[in-house]
């Protein structure tokens, strides 16, 4: 039994070693990264940086964490933040976001309260660290920006990287029980025409990027740039209405986005009543489109395409506001 006793010391001392090495890796890792965003102009800054989970897992925690671009513009601070990683499989770590986060945006500045938001990211084992696959969950998210807020029952996100066009990437999105800012929903009639809870919303597609999303991606200033996309079946499940869409966006020379999208309405006059509120067209223009739309339909349900080109959004032979500009 001497031999058994020894060859268990040895496979504990050996793996305890190995979990003290990996542990300390992961220490330097993490601290890399702040030092490598400071030197880039990054604000990167965090309280304590400790490693535990032994002797299965890598648990990486930080605290009173502070990041903001060189821009000024953008900015993240969070209490806490956590990375899980199993021994054996480093390449697949689990973050989570306990706490209250504050995002700083031009826009204003936004608070973020959840009950889970946890992510799932997978990294290829190669130098560069490409990204394989990135889920997120989110519940009971509460939303406070400066004068609004917003709330989301249920989160569902993940992008997958294509096996064979590394540029390549689908992405899902679920949302369920959705409460727009109120600033939203009375420009869109105040819920006279739809209710002020969106009762579901999924998006579905591919998106072709510029290069691939991997570490050296996220450490540049200019990250990956989105240059087109194709929209699967989508659709917002909304009170008493159904919206369908499915179409292809692409980044036209102008600055602005060509492509069309394709809907599909199903009990379409509460959409066309928001989409009246809170267009620019002139009353003349507003009857014009709506005697159109219900020539196009069978009474409740519509089937019609806008069409993004040089720099104007149409539907038919219609006009109705300028094309969207591309934001990337």
């Amino acid at each position: 039994m001497k031999w058994l006793f020894r060859l268990t010391v040895l496979v504990v001392a050996g793996w305890s070693g190995y979990w003290f090495i990996g542990a300390r890796a992961q220490e330097n890792l993490f601290a890399n990264l702040l030092a490598d965003g400071r030197e880039d102009g990054w604000t990167a800054e965090s309280g304590d940086l400790g490693v535990g989970g032994f002797p299965y897992r890598f648990d990486t925690s930080l605290t009173d964490l502070s990041f903001r671009d060189p821009s000024g513009k953008w900015g993240w601070q969070a209490d806490e933040f956590l990375i899980t990683a199993l021994t054996y499989q480093p390449n697949h770590v689990i973050a989570a976001w306990p706490g209250t986060q504050v995002l700083d945006t031009p826009e204003g500045r936004v608070t973020v309260d959840s009950d889970v938001l946890r992510a799932s990211i997978v990294v290829a084992p190669a130098i560069n660290m490409p990204l394989e696959r990135l889920q997120l969950e989110g519940a009971g998210l509460l939303l406070n920006g400066t004068g609004w807020m917003a709330n989301i029952s249920t989160l569902n996100a993940a992008l997958f990287q294509n096996e064979t066009t590394p540029t390549r990437y689908r992405l899902g999105i679920d949302l369920e029980d959705i409460t727009p800012p109120a600033f939203i929903t009375s420009r869109l009639g105040g819920g006279a025409y739809l209710p002020d809870l969106v009762d579901k919303l999924r998006l579905s597609g591919q998106i072709y990027f510029d290069r691939e999303i991997d570490r050296p991606a996220f450490a540049s200033a200019t990250p990956p740039r989105p240059l087109r996309a194709t929209i699967e079946p989508s659709f917002i499940l909304w009170g008493p209405s159904e919206l369908r869409l499915t179409g292809e966006l692409r980044a036209a020379e102008n600055g602005y986005v060509e492509g069309n999208l394709n809907f599909e309405v199903f009990n379409w006059q509460p959409f066309f009543e928001t989409f009246r509120q809170a267009s620019n067209l002139t009353t003349t223009e507003k009857l014009t489109l709506k005697r159109a739309l219900d020539g196009a339909s069978d009474g409740r349900n519509l089937a019609f395409t806008l069409n993004f080109i040089n720099g104007e959004t149409r539907i038919g032979p219609f006009t109705i506001s300028p094309a969207p500009v591309y934001p990337f």
